[in-house]
């Protein structure tokens, strides 16, 4: 996305009043992109909290890097999977917070196999299988509550506007930046319709949240009970 379309985004969040978290990375490594640092001091200039999730692969050889992150960003997530036992996987840890002192970082890991502990959340998990090496079964939450349309908005690198983390190709069409502002994008009545759908737990009405594994955002009002079912059985019935 060229440079004045990202300031100008930047530009229109601020004017609504946005200072939260703002990230330059979607399933993708940031810092193939030269521009990362400069965009996140233009964040932070707009009193936004620019935050970073990264392989760390340019960061190893690159000293002034590691500073400029430190400096930078309010949040660092160093993705950690290339190891193969327990004792690797502390030592890459300790890598790491040696490395980028003073930051505060984290480790979204995907844990060895028959681990327990495995959380990740670094693959669009609606779109492929589980993961083997996670503790967590392979089940969908079909009337689930989901109110992640309301927690962040994602654009996209070809400037359309996703509906969640899980949304990597922009299935619900919310609209393009260049077509509209975000406040016409966040307010229109296709992002309401959507966010209140799911809000009450309609994932039925669209192809994406039925295969959904995420579990519920919020409790269940009522009596309802949410249904669970192993998530290959509704991609049988979807084929």
């Amino acid at each position: 996305m060229p440079s004045p379309m990202v300031l100008s985004l930047l530009d229109q969040a601020w004017s609504l009043g946005f200072r939260g978290s703002v990230g330059f990375h979607h399933y993708s490594e940031p810092f193939l992109d030269d521009r990362n640092i400069q965009l996140a001091q233009e964040a932070k200039q707009r009193g936004m909290k620019p935050y970073l999730h990264t392989n760390g692969d340019l960061l190893k050889g690159d000293a002034q890097l590691c500073k400029n992150v430190i400096n930078n960003y309010e949040s660092i997530v160093a993705g950690l999977y290339d190891y193969e036992n327990n004792t690797q996987f502390e030592h890459a840890k300790h890598y790491w917070m040696n490395r980028l002192k003073r930051a505060n970082l984290q480790f979204p890991t995907i844990g060895l196999s028959g681990s327990v502990g495995a959380n990740s959340m670094g693959v669009p998990r609606a779109l492929v299988p589980t993961d083997t090496r996670m503790a967590l079964p392979d089940l969908i939450y079909a009337n689930a509550p989901c109110q992640r349309p309301l927690i962040r908005m994602i654009i996209q690198h070809n400037d359309e506007v996703c509906n969640c983390c899980e949304d990597t190709s922009g299935a619900f069409k919310p609209g393009n930046v260049y077509q509209q502002s975000l406040e016409e994008l966040w307010f229109s009545a296709h992002h309401i319709q959507v966010v209140q759908n799911l809000a009450e737990g309609n994932r039925e009405k669209y192809i994406l949240c039925h295969n959904c594994p995420l579990p519920p955002s919020t409790t269940v009002q009522g009596p309802k009970k949410i249904v669970i079912t192993p998530r290959h059985h509704t991609a049988a019935k979807t084929r």
